[in-house]
């Protein structure tokens, strides 16, 4: 293999893996996934089709100029050439992924905007709750963290709890549990 086939190789922005575990799988709910596969999808066929026109538009203009038997005009066009190569090798590593991501969505249950706005209340506890932990884990909860919690109704409830924690951890020190 040499560099250039090395290159064209290894092309792809994210790999299965960082897709399915931290593009979609970073929501906690199947409706927030799929919505986001959807939002992935989107976006990666509406760049790849971009640059499919520009690839097009990149050969007229590398012809038009060619046609000219101006110098300086060959010297354009072997620039467009070189971006043209690069963007087709870009397009390999974009056309992997939407097969990756289209492959995630034949296998995905599918759900409808109604069904994601009904989950909503569901993924919004879920991922405060999650966030929240994770922040108790490295040491502290950030104001921000805090009022979304009390924005999301969730604030008064994860209160309660944590003093109940306390007052269970308190009795255990005093060894009355």
């Amino acid at each position: 293999m040499n560099i250039n086939e090395a290159i064209a190789e290894i092309q792809q922005p994210r790999s299965r893996f960082q897709l399915i575990h931290f593009v979609i799988g970073q929501h906690d709910t199947p409706e927030m996934r799929f919505y986001q596969l959807c939002i992935e999808l989107q976006d990666m066929r509406y760049k790849l089709r971009l640059a499919q026109i520009s690839v097009r538009k990149a050969e007229v203009e590398i012809q038009r100029l060619l046609e000219t038997g101006d110098e300086l005009d060959a010297l354009e066009a072997e620039e467009k050439q070189v971006g043209l190569e690069q963007t087709l090798i870009i397009m390999r590593g974009a056309e992997r992924e939407i097969a990756i991501l289209t492959d995630l969505f034949d296998e995905s249950q599918k759900f409808t905007r109604n069904q994601i706005e009904q989950a909503q209340p569901e993924y919004w506890q879920k991922r405060l709750t999650r966030q929240t932990n994770l922040q108790l884990m490295a040491g502290s909860v950030n104001e921000g963290q805090l009022t979304s919690l009390h924005n999301a109704g969730l604030l008064e409830e994860a209160v309660e709890e944590r003093k109940q924690q306390l007052t269970n951890g308190r009795k255990e020190l005093n060894g009355l549990s």
